[in-house]
């Protein structure tokens, strides 16, 4: 019986290393200008200073992500100020985010959250921003964050972290993952099965 369950525990483990994220968020960006405005959706908390549907720059207070495109003047924005965040807490775990990220400052930050504690988090700073002309223009950010989250938060050290074209993408379970665990259960069941038949024989 104790082979069974060590059996069983080394498929677990190995189906939950498999399954696990990776060991720190991962993050691409372009700069291919979006052609739509899809907004972003008012927060669900805010701490500090946080302008919403914004339009148009005010001088070092915050640029829109728009400026010198086309949609300059009509395109919406988020802009998040010094000592500041936005939350989104969402109804259900996410694995991704991508957002138009204006004007790319290191005080910028995004954290994620699940259940209140934190998973992971990504500053402009990093070094996959390094190629960034930091402080002007715009980037279009992909992040995959290193583990579920429920929750994001864009925060700002200072003025001023500019935002928009949010969205969120969920969990992908894969369609075979439920089958996949069913087959190491099984390889480890007829494994026990044959060291218990010839233990049998041998005695």
């Amino acid at each position: 019986m104790l082979k069974l369950a060590k059996t069983f525990a080394a498929s677990a483990v190995l189906a939950i290393a498999i399954a696990a994220p990776a060991q720190s968020a991962f993050m691409t960006w372009t700069t291919d200008l979006p052609t739509v405005d899809t907004g972003v959706l008012s927060p669900t908390t805010t701490v500090g200073t946080v302008y919403e549907n914004l339009t148009t720059s005010v001088k070092n207070k915050y640029r829109s992500p728009w400026q010198g495109a086309v949609l300059d003047g009509t395109g919406s924005y988020t802009s998040v100020q010094k000592s500041s965040y936005a939350s989104y807490i969402l109804d259900k775990g996410h694995s991704s985010v991508e957002f138009m990220w204006g004007s790319v400052d290191n005080y910028n930050g995004l954290e994620f959250y699940y259940q209140g504690s934190w998973v992971d988090a990504l500053y402009g700073d990093d070094a996959a921003l390094d190629g960034v002309n930091k402080g002007l223009g715009f980037i279009v950010a992909s992040v995959i964050a290193n583990g579920v989250f429920d929750e994001v938060r864009f925060t700002s050290g200072s003025n001023a972290f500019e935002y928009a074209n949010l969205t969120v993408s969920a969990v992908p379970l894969p369609a075979a993952f439920p089958l996949y665990g069913a087959g190491l259960a099984l390889i480890g069941f007829i494994g026990w099965r044959k060291r218990r038949k010839a233990a049998g024989i041998a005695t």
